[in-house]
């Protein structure tokens, strides 16, 4: 089994710091993952993950700053731990893969944390903060989660006209 983190565009130290620790690697294997493939965007200097076999809990980890092919990647997993940027929930949600959504509370205004919490109020997502992170993959969260709905495939000129009259 297969676990894909991201960050997006940006960075997230403290998220990419976590999930290079033997703490997440231990809980990922307590769950069945064998396979850590990280995004680390700009987050590289964060990401020092352990080099022994032991310490690392049988996880292989493959590692780099962007990729061309996030969909591929999504695809490939068996859960998803990302930022909570809006297009990496998105493509995720769209996926139908679990995901963790990890709030930055570094950022400004705190802006990620009403959109993942409103997801997982309706059941669609689970939500972790770097601190949380290991607890949430251990107690298995993001088990159960509700399918998002798929996309009306209307075009928005139709779905606003039925809305507006």
């Amino acid at each position: 089994m297969s676990v894909y983190v991201t960050v997006g565009s940006t960075g997230f130290d403290r998220l990419i710091q976590t999930v290079s620790g033997k703490a997440f690697l231990q809980a990922l294997s307590s769950q069945g993952f064998r396979r850590l493939v990280v995004q680390y965007g700009t987050s590289a200097h964060k990401f020092e993950p352990p080099t022994t076999r032991s310490d690392t809990h049988g996880i292989s980890i493959e590692s780099f700053d962007y990729t061309s092919r996030p969909s591929q990647l999504i695809e490939q997993a068996d859960l998803i731990i990302s930022h909570a940027g809006t297009g990496s929930i998105l493509e995720a949600l769209h996926s139908g893969t679990p995901i963790i959504i990890v709030v930055n509370r570094e950022l400004m205004d705190d802006h990620q944390s009403e959109i993942a919490h409103e997801l997982a109020s309706s059941g669609y997502v689970a939500v972790a903060e770097p601190a949380t992170l290991v607890d949430a993959v251990a107690r298995n969260v993001y088990m159960g989660l509700v399918p998002y709905p798929a996309a009306d495939p209307r075009p928005i000129g139709e779905i606003i006209d039925e809305e507006t009259l």
